[in-house]
């Protein structure tokens, strides 16, 4: 089970953090479907070089860490807190802002809450699920 965890952290962080930075050097492929949009279709936010950048980068430590045994450095206490707050994050984008984001959005009719709806939301729940069966089976 921990192989299994493991392996699909792997490819859903490899996967996401490639993508931001892929948009970060110009990419601009689903770029528009992962950015929230009001009813007009007005972006919600311009990320830019830096952002897609951090938030590559962000992905790539999750990688790393995902194949690190951080207690062989520091109390397996202090890597669990560590992967209890990344998973707590992910649980809180599923959750999402009450308004464009996550399970319980009102904007319901844009292209990207569509696909909030069908991809990013569960794919959080499925990261958070991961990580939580990650922690327990330690």
């Amino acid at each position: 089970m921990r192989i299994l965890c493991k392996t699909l952290l792997t490819i859903i962080f490899s996967g996401i953090g490639a993508m931001h930075f892929y948009w970060a050097f110009g990419g601009v492929w689903s770029k528009e479907l992962a950015i929230p949009t009001t009813s007009d279709g007005v972006p919600l936010l311009d990320p830019g070089f830096g952002a897609c950048v951090v938030i590559g980068l962000f992905f790539g430590a999750l990688l790393l860490l995902t194949h690190v045994e951080l207690s062989r450095v520091v109390p397996l206490l202090y890597e669990r807190i560590l992967w209890v707050i990344i998973a707590l994050i992910f649980l809180v984008r599923a959750m999402g802002d009450f308004k464009y984001v996550g399970l319980f959005k009102h904007v319901k009719q844009t292209v990207f809450a569509y696909h909030d709806t069908l991809y990013y939301t569960p794919l959080c729940l499925l990261v958070f699920s991961l990580i939580v069966v990650k922690i327990a089976v330690r």
